[in-house]
């Protein structure tokens, strides 16, 4: 949605995201703390790797930790939000999503060992003893995204923890794995609708 941002605001270690009412539609992503969502007007769509459901203004979802998910709009006047994230104390950047399937969390395993956001998958597919097609359809099955798609969601987590520790723009997305800031950036906002930039200042504001 270009030009359309979410806002953040953090106090005592919690990540509050809102959203005014608009057909807000994230990519598929998971969390290193529980979420906890409470929408407030219209209706959007939860989709979860065994289902989807409808959450409606007025009710709370509770999302835990490491759950892969996504929201998306149910109609075209949308949904407004406000998301509490709980940011733990210990190191979440090497926190993993809950995948159950063990072809899927070794692949997992493998994306989140990589330097860069090089997702190779044939020799992803080679470390895990299968073919690449195999691993593919596999992935798509059990997490709902693709190889890079996810990926990009893993290193997320990286920079994310890396400038709540006040590294500089560019070099949270270098140490992460992303090819620049202005990369960075695009899919920050991708994935939660606000910039990079924006995150470290409501830390530090914190």
């Amino acid at each position: 949605m270009p030009g359309l941002r979410t806002s953040l605001a953090v106090d005592r270690d919690i990540e509050t995201i809102a959203g005014p009412r608009a057909p807000w539609r994230f990519r598929l992503h998971y969390h290193a703390g529980d979420e906890i969502v409470r929408l407030l007007a219209g209706r959007a769509r939860l989709r979860l790797p065994d289902g989807a459901r409808d959450v409606c203004a007025g009710e709370t979802v509770v999302i835990p930790a490491g759950t892969i998910h996504r929201f998306e709009p149910v109609d075209d006047e949308g949904w407004s939000f406000a998301s509490d994230f709980v940011v733990r104390s210990d190191d979440a950047r090497d926190r993993l999503p809950s995948v159950h399937q063990p072809l899927a969390a070794r692949a997992i395993a493998e994306l989140a060992g990589r330097d860069t956001l090089r997702s190779d998958t044939e020799e992803v597919a080679s470390a895990c003893g299968v073919s690449a097609g195999h691993l593919s359809r596999t992935f798509q099955r059990v997490t709902g995204s693709g190889l890079h798609n996810f990926h990009v969601v893993i290193v997320l987590q990286k920079a994310k923890a890396r400038l709540r520790e006040g590294a500089p723009l560019a070099g949270a997305a270098l140490d992460a794995g992303f090819y620049d800031q202005a990369h960075l950036t695009r899919e920050f906002v991708r994935t939660y609708g606000f910039t990079p930039k924006a995150y470290q200042s409501a830390w530090t504001a914190h």
